[in-house]
């Protein structure tokens, strides 16, 4: 259950900081430009983001392809969800960014707190040498950047309602999905078949042996849904607080 490894001690905080530094930079050149100008550093990493997943996909396949590579993490969730929030621009863009930043700023939550969770210190140290482990590394660090960009360019409407309850809903669609998927193929999306966390495994196994497979198993989907909800909604917090004070006093409206 070890938090943080001395790999992840020695290059995630000087990413952040690097992420940082090129935000403020952008914040200063662009901050104050048109919403398609201030998008486009967000595109970027969305098309990065796409073009990384295709990689991963391909040399799964090469490799006989692993089930646990379908897009059904919460994480995948970027793969659809950056692009839209990227380029599209109808009626219901603005739900779309608050949902994009809500899992945004979960992601980097998590990443932050608990980076062996999202991503082995073996990923670190083959990172250079495996695709795989330089797209799980990459990735994740890619999420961390957008929802920096976010809150540095104003790229959500901190104002916007009904926010909260988009993002409850679509996490709540998210995770039928997820749950649904990792009970038929038996692969463990997003922690929905078996917990990564070996105290909290331990819990879930007694569970089982007491009450029966089935009853622990929709338990335990319950359980970890609720906990979902729960991150999706502070991240969405905290990216509403973020765009909030960065244009604090300021008439430019974000979007």
């Amino acid at each position: 259950m070890e938090l943080w490894t001395p790999e992840h001690a020695r290059t995630l905080p000087l990413a952040v900081v690097a992420m940082i530094v090129i935000a403020v930079v952008l914040r200063l050149t662009i901050g104050k430009m048109d919403i398609k100008i201030r998008m486009i550093p967000f595109q970027i990493l969305a098309v990065a983001i796409v073009l990384l997943e295709i990689g991963k996909q391909v040399v799964s396949f090469r490799n006989g392809y692993d089930l646990y590579h379908l897009p059904f993490h919460f994480c995948s969730l970027f793969i659809f969800m950056m692009p839209l929030m990227a380029f599209y621009t109808g009626k219901h863009c603005q739900t779309v960014r608050q949902i994009t930043m809500a899992i945004c700023a979960a992601t980097t939550l998590l990443t932050l707190i608990y980076p062996n969770l999202i991503y082995g210190a073996w990923n670190i140290t083959g990172y250079f040498e495996n695709y795989l482990d330089f797209h799980t590394v990459t990735f994740h660090n890619i999420v961390i950047f957008a929802f920096i960009l976010i809150a540095a360019l104003g790229l959500a409407e901190p104002a916007h309602q009904g926010g909260v309850k988009a993002v409850a809903l679509f996490t709540v669609g998210f995770c039928v999905v997820s749950a649904s998927m990792a009970h038929i193929l038996q692969t463990n999306f997003n922690n929905f078949y078996v917990c990564n966390i070996a105290p909290l495994e331990a819990v879930r196994q007694a569970v089982e042996n007491s009450l029966g497979s089935l009853v622990a198993a929709l338990m335990y989907v319950v359980i970890v849904t609720v906990l979902d909800i729960l991150v999706v909604q502070l991240g969405y917090w905290l990216g509403k607080q973020l765009v909030k004070l960065v244009f604090t006093g300021k008439k430019h409206q974000p979007v």
